[in-house]
């Protein structure tokens, strides 16, 4: 089996798949329902064919060995969950991780079969604990429904169940320590995690908060030992001292871990991105690639490890990425 390697010797085996650009809620950091954002037309996304084909590539050829599910929300695609039914089969070949990322506002009546055909890690998205503020961010009323599917999660053993919490100044900055108590005494954890700037995303410097600044915050309540152990890890990672939850701190603009960076995406477009904030010179489009009779899986292949050598060894820097109108998080996937 081939591994993925770049030029500076990173060793890529993780893949972030956005299966859809579309979204049941606007968050105001992602999808502002007032940026106007063109979303895809059906045949502009990858079929499940096709994305069972890519991943059958990527796990059974080029050794990719963990794959994350993200949208937009993901599970508002239909006949998502049939989909998965397919991809704990190529689990099941070939050995990989698969996780899935969510606003969990569709997620409850789905847990069950998620479980069952054998999703490893669930993260779920949400910004507040306050319903108001929940609706503020969101643009929807739909609090209660993300609480009783982390719930439910947590009862029928998605360990570790991390919660993923995007910080903003003067939006809910000020409820980081009501996460922190959320999780102590469960097996979950909670992960705070900058404001990143993207296009339309109104992002400014007033608004960001940096992990040091919210890991203080933390440490006037609870003390945090640091986790130690893996490499390629984008989130610091803290034992909440005298408690079962963790915390994290995702430090993407403030102290980035590219050197040790193991990921690559395919964006809802069905392209492929070297980083979270590629500009775009350096995507495959694999739509084009698997509708193309001229190329096999090995050619494919060839075409992926190719491309990986123009990835860069660091990402932009925040000017640079405030100039990046097109580059969406939504179609992205984070």
């Amino acid at each position: 089996m081939q591994t993925l390697k770049d030029n500076f010797k990173r060793v890529h085996d993780y893949l972030r798949i956005s299966l859809t650009d579309k979204c049941n809620l606007n968050c105001i950091y992602c999808n502002p329902a007032d940026a106007k954002i063109k979303k895809l037309q059906r045949n502009e996304i990858l079929s499940y064919d096709e994305l069972l084909r890519l991943i059958n590539i990527f796990t059974g050829k080029l050794g990719v060995k963990k794959i994350r599910f993200t949208g937009g929300e993901p599970l508002v695609r239909k006949d998502i969950i049939h989909f998965f039914e397919s991809v704990s089969l190529l689990k099941q070949q070939y050995g990989f991780e698969f996780g899935l990322t969510t606003n969990g506002t569709l997620l409850e009546n789905k847990l069950d079969n998620l479980k069952r055909f054998g999703l490893d890690k669930l993260n779920i998205s949400l910004d507040s604990l306050r319903p108001e503020r929940f609706k503020y961010i969101t643009g929807k009323d739909n609090l209660d429904s993300v609480i009783r599917s982390i719930q439910k999660a947590s009862e029928i053993g998605f360990e570790p169940l991390k919660i993923n919490v995007v910080v903003m100044r003067f939006v809910n900055d000020d409820e980081i320590i009501d996460f922190v108590d959320l999780v102590k005494d469960s097996k979950m954890n909670v992960r705070f995690i900058e404001f990143m700037p993207f296009g339309n995303n109104r992002w400014n410097r007033d608004g960001f908060i940096s992990y040091k600044e919210i890991k203080n915050i933390v440490e006037t309540k609870y003390q945090l030992t640091e986790i130690t152990s893996f490499k390629n890890l984008v989130a610091k990672d803290f034992h909440i001292d005298g408690h079962t939850g963790k915390v994290s701190f995702i430090s993407s603009i403030s102290n980035h871990f590219c050197e040790t960076c193991n990921r690559l995406r395919i964006d809802a477009r069905g392209k492929m991105k070297l980083c979270l904030f590629s500009s775009g010179e350096d995507e495959l489009s694999f739509k084009e690639l698997l509708n193309n009779k001229n190329y096999s899986d090995d050619d494919i292949c060839g075409l992926i490890e190719n491309a990986l050598q123009l990835k860069k060894k660091v990402h932009p820097g925040v000017d640079e990425l405030l100039k990046l109108e097109e580059n969406n998080m939504l179609s992205i996937g984070g």
